[in-house]
């Protein structure tokens, strides 16, 4: 799947002078890259780490390659396997009929086997040609990584990312994550970049209820994320790896990428693949991968879909309209033609047929017509994939809001007599944002004040801890307006309602006519 070629310093007399005989220099002649010496850098060793291609027999399984060249004269090869099953695996190496030895799995679902050379008992020799041949992994008869060890920073089965050699490749993207579990205020950003001969990815989370998380890449564990309070927790993964992050020995590029606690999804999002696989640019900041068409006259919300790096140059886009009717229209281009089905949280809805031109278009609504189909599905918080046979090819998950999507939140205060918290859009009506501020004067009097914008003309229902208020929050009906405020304070004066309740701690919540939340925050005071 994916490799990378580093340098590694360190003094030596050239890269075989700890061999003695012309027997040992031809063996190991033989299984150097051919352009080891520019790799190398002259004097400075170099590695190869590989990450090979799984058939799929475990899905959480990884297995890593490496071939070592330390500076000293000395080579070594090895395969490590992490998230197996406990048992013994079999390493093949060009001759797939012949064992090079077995990578013992305990409880810990970790094994590996070293060669090295010269010999250095007990580890076996290494005596045998690794680049451009292939290696798999297997057990009995069933193999469960298959791929081609290259020295050029691609695998056979191709790929990019965890790549510390990066063949040109100038990958720099970042994506918001999407809110779909119970805590309301969890938010989430992605960031991958290749630079400078290294490969970096980082999740950033913040407002997440204190607790230990799993970070899931295409369904598979890779890290555990600890929170303490609501703080920004951010996580780093590197490769070639430095001090303070961790090693990046996955590929997240083209993967939905999960945090989840006890088997609920919290947050989600997913990464296009390489520039170079995808033969188009992914977003550099995360609020270039949405639209907000509606703005303030409408409700109305485009998302880019990412290209997996499956077929190059395909693009498409996917818009979700809530103005009377709910509309969900998705487009797809720079395709081959043929037919490739479209999926909605794994449930297929439909067909897109492209013509001639690689352009498909497929639309759904709540009261269709004319061509259109019914829209009987949820598209917000759900998994939208374009996909070709069995693969995917284009794919998103559909934020929630306009303010998740491009990242719409104001600088927050939390102060032991003053907060100023966003009010989370709960995606009822898609570009509606506002705020929630509490303020605890010297007299110990409180005031709690909630203004809106961006909502259609109409009373709001103001709901404390799944309590009704008496209280309405009313929009003006003039045009493009959208504003409404409230003010509520323990002494109630002028157009101050009587805050009649403790707000420190609540959730609020305003909803619509329907009694469905459109807004809510929760004061939390330091």
């Amino acid at each position: 799947m994916n490799s990378t070629t580093k340098s590694t310093s360190s003094g030596r007399h050239g890269p075989l002078a700890l061999f003695g005989s012309a027997l040992t220099l031809a063996l190991v002649a033989g299984f150097l890259p051919g352009d080891a010496s520019a790799k190398s850098g002259g004097n400075d060793g170099q590695e190869v780490l590989q990450f090979l291609a799984s058939t799929g027999a475990d899905g959480n399984g990884t297995a890593r390659a490496r071939w070592r060249d330390k500076g000293d004269g000395s080579l070594d090869f090895s395969v490590e396997l992490e998230h197996m099953d406990a048992g013994s695996y079999e390493l093949y190496v060009t001759d797939l009929d012949l064992s090079k030895g077995s990578i013992s799995v305990g409880g810990t679902g970790q094994g590996e086997i070293e060669f090295k050379a010269p010999l250095d008992s007990p580890k076996p020799l290494f005596d045998f040609e690794v680049f451009d041949q292939v290696v798999e992994v297997r057990q009995g008869a069933t193999i469960f990584f298959t791929d081609t060890f290259s020295a050029n920073g691609s695998g056979g089965n191709g790929g990019s990312g965890g790549s510390g050699n990066n063949s040109g490749d100038k990958t720099k993207t970042e994506v918001y994550m999407v809110n779909v579990g119970p805590d309301i205020n969890a938010q989430g950003k992605l960031k991958y970049e290749i630079k400078s001969n290294k490969t970096k990815f980082a999740i950033e989370v913040e407002k997440l209820d204190a607790g230990t998380y799993t970070l899931l890449v295409a369904g598979t564990p890779v890290a555990q994320i600890t929170t303490v309070s609501s703080a920004s927790v951010v996580l780093e993964f590197q490769n070639p790896v430095e001090a303070g992050k961790t090693l990046l020995n996955f590929d997240p590029l083209g993967a939905q990428i999960d945090v989840e606690l006890d088997g609920t999804t919290y947050l989600t999002g997913v990464l296009s693949g390489s520039d170079t696989s995808t033969g188009t640019k992914a977003p550099n900041k995360g609020s270039q991968g949405a639209k907000d068409l509606g703005k303030t006259k409408g409700d109305e919300l485009l998302v880019f879909l990412a290209n997996s790096g499956v077929q190059a140059g395909a693009s498409g886009k996917a818009k979700l309209t809530q103005t009377g009717e709910t509309e969900f229209e998705v487009e797809i281009e720079n395709v081959p033609a043929g037919d490739y089905p479209l999926s909605v949280n794994g449930t297929p809805v439909g067909t897109l047929s492209a013509d001639s031109t690689g352009h498909a278009q497929l639309n759904y609504s709540t009261s269709p017509r004319g061509g259109v189909m019914l829209l009987t599905f949820e598209v917000k918080g759900q998994l939208i994939e374009v996909k070709s046979g069995a693969d995917v090819i284009l794919s998103t998950v559909f934020p929630t809001s306009v303010q998740s999507a491009l990242g719409k939140y104001k600088k927050e205060t939390f102060k032991s007599n003053k907060v100023n918290v966003n009010l989370i859009n709960a995606g009822a009506d898609l570009d509606a944002t506002g705020t929630l501020s509490w303020k605890l004067k010297g007299n110990g009097e409180q005031e709690l004040q909630i203004q809106v914008k961006d909502l259609p003309a109409g009373d709001y229902g103001v709901v404390v801890n799944s309590v009704p208020s008496t209280s309405v929050l009313t929009v003006s009906p003039k045009p493009s307006s959208g504003k409404g405020k409230l003010t509520f304070a323990t002494v109630a004066k002028g157009s101050k309602l009587l805050l009649d309740f403790d707000p420190v701690g609540a959730l609020v919540q305003l909803t619509d006519s329907s009694d469905v939340v459109v807004l809510q925050a929760v004061i939390d005071v330091p």
